[in-house]
């Protein structure tokens, strides 16, 4: 078993691409002996609040591959890059931090991509000697889903997908964490005081998120060693995310991999102590904004807040329908949800809201949007989305990223009263709904 865990291990690390409103409290801060190299923090009446926390505004690309030959698909492949999307006069560095990640990514999956398709082939071949006339594909795929993006924190979570051959394929997260002004990546020694108050956080999480889980038996061992082990090893695989850290285990770390992936989140208000302070104003460093965007994977839970009950949203979906779990209250909904994008849009005042971008029957696309209240309620289907054009490379295709809930570009489609494929820039509306207010050669 200690060796399925370690390739999983491998296999999970080989997936990896080798302004906020500020609180009025009636008080002036002393901000003299700030420094404005990154967003600063100050406190009033024991209240710490941000000055100059602004969005990373970016644009996601993916290039598919395919490769045939006499016998069938060989490959079937897919990679993610990521670029910023707009002047960024104050933190020149993420935008070469980012293309630098994602042109590593590209060489990566050019080698990678080449030898699989060797090896497709070599299996195909040993398939033919024994008269068989199916010949599976092999799959090579990575996405990314962007957890937060603003002046302090990029932080990238990365899911990579591949089958050569056998009973199932392999899949696992990974992440990838940017301090945006200096470009450089980060390390957990970066954000939390001690290694071992952070693992004391994380297997106590775990065992109250996931209280039916394989890994409960005599009292959580396996779990505590696992996690203990991994930290040492530097093997843990993170975001960082605007209301906390979340660490994620891929399947045999911790458990069967029918059990799939399991997630926990360390948020910063509910474990203050674990995480470094400023020296200055002595709140939380890399607190995040507290209006944000930030991307679901399906099934993937999102831990909403610090509350007993263990609020979690999760977003799933089969081909035909879309089934939202916001803190125990579930919502169905039926249409072509087969390729969805998901983002939770948190706002300023605390409401919630969920866009799902989809592409329709008629390859035409679509963004529904539903408001998280104390039940998910279906908002209404708009005729714009984030995807902005297949035109791109050899087979690719750009997204747009929402990161500020105040400011993001979508894409006009057919009867949206624009003319389709024209930028729109919008904010999420009093309702949930997306909200134009300029257009691109025009204002909204």
């Amino acid at each position: 078993m200690q060796k399925v865990k370690m390739l999983s291990i491998a296999l999970a690390a080989a997936f990896t691409f080798a302004v906020a409103p500020v609180c009025d409290t009636g008080v002036t801060p002393d901000i003299s002996n700030l420094g404005w190299s990154r967003s600063a923090f100050a406190e009033g009446n024991g209240v710490d609040y941000q000055i100059d926390l602004h969005y990373i505004p970016l644009m996601m690309r993916t290039e598919h591959y395919d490769v045939s030959d006499e016998k069938g698909d060989l490959l079937h492949s897919r990679w993610t890059g990521i670029r910023v999307t707009g002047p960024v006069p104050f933190e020149p560095n993420i935008n070469k931090a980012l293309d630098a990640y994602t042109a590593k990514a590209e060489k990566q999956f050019a080698t990678s991509s080449k030898k699989m398709v060797s090896d497709a082939k070599s299996d195909h071949s040993e398939r033919a000697k024994y008269g068989a006339t199916f010949f599976p594909a092999f799959e090579d795929n990575s996405d990314i889903y962007v957890r937060r993006a603003d002046s302090l924190v990029v932080s990238l979570l990365e899911f990579g997908s591949s089958y050569m051959g056998g009973a199932h394929g392999m899949y696992g997260f990974t992440g990838n964490t940017f301090d945006t002004y200096t470009g450089k990546e980060m390390l957990l020694t970066d954000v939390f005081t001690s290694q071992t108050a952070m693992t004391d956080a994380i297997k106590q999480q775990l065992m109250f998120d996931y209280p039916k889980a394989s890994f409960q038996g005599s009292n959580g061992a396996s779990m505590r060693n696992m996690v203990d082990q991994l930290a040492k090893e530097g093997h843990l695989f993170w975001t960082m995310d605007p209301r906390g850290v979340t660490f994620y285990f891929n399947p045999y770390i911790l458990g069967s991999y029918a059990e799939g992936v399991f997630t926990t989140t360390l948020l910063y208000s509910e474990r203050p102590q674990i995480f470094k302070h400023s020296e200055y104003t002595k709140a939380i460093e890399w607190r995040g904004p507290k209006g944000y965007c930030m991307e679901i994977p399906s099934y993937l839970p999102v831990r909403l807040s610090d509350s007993p009950r263990g609020d979690r949203l999760s977003v799933m979906n089969d081909p035909e329908e879309l089934l939202i779990d916001s803190c125990g209250e579930q919502l169905k909904d039926k249409f072509n949800a087969k390729n969805i994008r998901a983002t939770l849009v948190s706002m300023p005042e605390g409401e919630r809201y969920l866009y799902v971008d989809y592409q329709k029957e008629d390859w035409k696309h679509a963004v529904r949007v539903y408001a998280l209240g104390n039940e998910p309620v279906f908002v209404g289907e708009y005729a714009m989305t984030r995807f902005v054009s297949d035109m791109v490379g050899k087979n690719g295709s750009d997204w747009y990223v929402m990161t500020n809930p105040q400011e993001f570009y979508m894409t006009a489609m057919p009867d949206s009263g624009y003319a389709p494929w024209t930028k729109l820039t919008c904010r999420v509306g009093a309702n949930g709904a997306p909200e134009v207010y300029e257009v691109k050669g025009g204002k909204g």
